[in-house]
């Protein structure tokens, strides 16, 4: 019997989490080859008058990266049923 899979708001919260983080990493990395001494850290930009927020966002999206790697296999427990498919006499679909 397949098991349903359904996610929470902690599931789409780390997820977002971590694809914002993922996007901050491949601005900052583009942004060497552009110019190395551009700074597009999108938090650092943001939040560059207070140090301790930004790292506190670190620290999130590191967690919320942890927390990705559980709900990874939970979705990888999760069986996708197949689709009852008629055959006809020669086994190929209707």
């Amino acid at each position: 019997m397949p098991k349903n899979f359904r996610m929470n708001v902690l599931d789409w919260t780390a997820l977002v989490l971590v694809v914002v983080g993922a996007l901050n990493w491949g601005l900052v990395g583009i942004a060497h080859f552009v110019d190395s001494a551009a700074n597009w850290n999108l938090v650092n930009i943001l939040l560059d008058s207070v140090p301790a927020a930004e790292f506190g966002i670190y620290v999130l999206v590191g967690l919320a990266a942890l927390y990705t790697v559980y709900l990874a296999t939970r979705i990888a427990g999760v069986e996708i049923p197949e689709p009852d498919v008629e055959t006809s006499e020669r086994g190929a679909p209707k």
